[in-house]
């Protein structure tokens, strides 16, 4: 028995189910700032399966799971070009940042760095959540490193890339940026913060979906296939 996955397919359906888990999400929101009471047990139970700004649920999994799927494609593209002498360590390096991204997303490695960040800057507005400043001089350092092998991939693929890219950032960062700079001012527990972390998850989800898309393309491009899955059955006797 044979799948073979359809690039157009596959995306299809992830950002169906990144506008499912979006209204899951924009429900529990709903439930967090229009119910009385909180301590019931099954708005509790909602919130905590559906609301992006919590840890460890259902858009959680989600993420982490499109993050380290970019990673295995990534490390088949290397090992694709291994297989025929081209170049593969540039691969292998962006499987690992994939790896490293998706493990950040399932336990907030990111958040551990956020109070000795303020600490050291003392930073306000729109730096007020300072994780992001060591991740951004690493992005700018990858981006310099990665800069002569991005300018020669294919024209159609970096344009996919440069846009999974921009759409990721903008909500890591950009939408990280603006939440700072509101809760600073208005504190974290307000309908408008809430609104802004539910668009930055969108973001970041969809880049992440788009990046894979981009990835089984250049399998196809590159190597001439596509992406299938075969298991074996036992003959009836």
């Amino acid at each position: 028995m044979k799948f073979k996955i359809r690039k157009s397919k596959i995306l299809r359906n992830l950002f169906i189910a990144i506008g499912l888990l979006s209204l899951a999400n924009l429900f529990s929101v709903y439930l967090l700032f229009n119910t009385s009471g909180m301590e019931d047990k099954v708005t509790r139970l909602l919130v905590k399966l559906f609301n992006v700004n919590l840890e460890a649920n259902l858009p959680t999994f989600f993420s982490s799971l499109v993050l380290l799927a970019d990673a295995i494609l990534l490390a088949l593209i290397a090992y694709g070009n291994r297989a025929i002498g081209g170049r593969f360590w540039h691969w292998i390096g962006l499987s690992l940042i994939f790896v490293f991204i998706s493990l950040d997303e399932m336990i907030q490695i990111h958040e551990q760095l956020r109070a000795p960040m303020e600490a050291l800057f003392n930073t306000s507005g729109l730096l007020y959540f300072a994780w992001f400043i060591p991740y951004m001089a690493i992005v700018v350092i990858l981006g310099v490193a990665y800069f002569k092998f991005m300018m020669s991939l294919p024209r159609k693929i970096l344009k996919l890339f440069i846009l999974a890219g921009v759409i990721f950032v903008a909500g890591a960062v950009g939408m990280e940026m603006l939440g700072g700079m509101h809760a600073e001012v208005y504190n974290e527990k307000t309908l408008t913060y809430a609104l802004m972390y539910s668009f930055e998850e969108f973001l970041e989800m969809s880049g992440a979906a788009l990046f894979f898309y981009a990835l089984i393309s250049f399998i196809k491009m590159k190597f001439k296939t596509t992406i299938q899955f075969s298991f074996a059955t036992k003959e009836p006797i």
